[in-house]
């Protein structure tokens, strides 16, 4: 990892968060809250906190803490990630969150069947630097607490791949144990997950989760088809939402619905940027969360294409943006 990976970043205020619940002694020389609640920490403080943990309790502590992401309920990256319907989409939108910070790491599929992900974490192509096996069960304990908060049933994970034995989830002897065989044998970065289908009913659409940006677009003069793309773009910004998806759940055809958008000067892009925007503007003045940790969840592609837009939108750049009215 390079100490711009703002999802360390995050992962930092995780594991820091699970030490405190759990009375755990805290690395020397911490920065403060504050100074976490941004998009980027240093590498050194990243490392000396998954050091710490691993003093005090190895691997399968560490993954045990990784595991908590509610203790992150309040961040943007928490929501951008519990906003995905299944695990294959938890996946790419953790794959969309290493690209949007060119990390130097990242998650890769080998291998995919109906219910089940071959995964490899790895350094990215052109890079050097394998990550360290700590590194590698941190990313995993992040990926299994939200595939759990997800309400994903009958999950298994097997290191080295599906022949391996499965890692027992509950922590104990045996998952200790499981630990140290991947990490002397190097399948600590190697994952095979495996899941129970969904069961339709019981799958939480991303428009059911609570969310206080929900009506931030409904002062705008738009037509009801509008509002409603708009209340679906809010209630998971960083879903991408593609016409076809947006004119299904309206039950109307594309051409139909892109037809009625445009007379009153509007399309489904513009829309979701709009909304997207609002949410961004909420976010920056409202919390202290990095700005590209904001970018990401409100489903930018990157922080170029987020400044670009914003500035467009709101007539700044988002960091003039903070800075003007934050304090107002």
């Amino acid at each position: 990892m390079h100490n711009d990976d703002f999802a360390s970043a995050a992962m930092v205020r995780l594991l820091v968060r699970a030490m405190a619940a759990q009375g755990l002694a805290l690395p020397p020389g911490l920065p403060a809250p504050a100074a976490l609640a941004g998009s980027h920490v240093p590498l050194d403080c990243k490392r000396s906190v998954v050091h710490a943990v691993l003093a005090q309790g190895g691997p399968a502590l560490l993954l045990q803490l990784a595991r908590q992401v509610h203790l992150l309920r309040d961040d943007p990256v928490y929501r951008a990630l519990m906003g995905a319907g299944d695990v294959p989409a938890l996946l790419a939108r953790w794959q969309r969150l290493e690209r949007y910070v060119h990390s130097a790491h990242q998650v890769s599929v080998r291998a995919q069947g109906p219910h089940s992900l071959h995964l490899q974490h790895h350094a990215h192509t052109g890079t050097d630097g394998t990550p360290q096996p700590p590194e590698s069960l941190a990313v995993l304990g992040v990926l299994l607490g939200t595939c759990e908060a997800l309400g994903v049933t009958g999950l298994t994970v097997h290191l080295g791949g599906s022949d391996s034995p499965a890692l027992p989830l509950a922590a104990g002897a045996h998952q200790a144990a499981g630990l140290a065989t991947a990490i002397a044998q190097g399948h600590a970065s190697h994952w095979a997950l495996h899941w129970q289908p969904a069961n339709a009913a019981a799958v939480s659409e991303p428009s059911q989760q609570p969310n206080p940006q929900a009506t931030l677009c409904d002062a705008l003069p738009w037509p009801p088809p509008a509002h409603q793309i708009a209340r679906r773009v809010l209630h998971d910004p960083a879903g991408e939402h593609p016409v076809d998806e947006l004119a299904q759940s309206l039950g109307q055809a594309r051409r139909t619905l892109q037809r009625h958008l445009a007379t009153h000067g509007l399309s489904c892009r513009a829309i979701a940027t709009e909304a997207r925007t609002r949410t961004a503007a909420k976010w920056l003045l409202g919390t202290p969360h990095g700005i590209a940790e904001i970018g990401f969840a409100c489903g930018f592609a990157d922080q170029p294409h987020f400044t670009r837009e914003f500035a467009r939108q709101m007539g700044m750049t988002p960091a003039r943006y903070r800075q003007a009215f934050a304090a107002a």
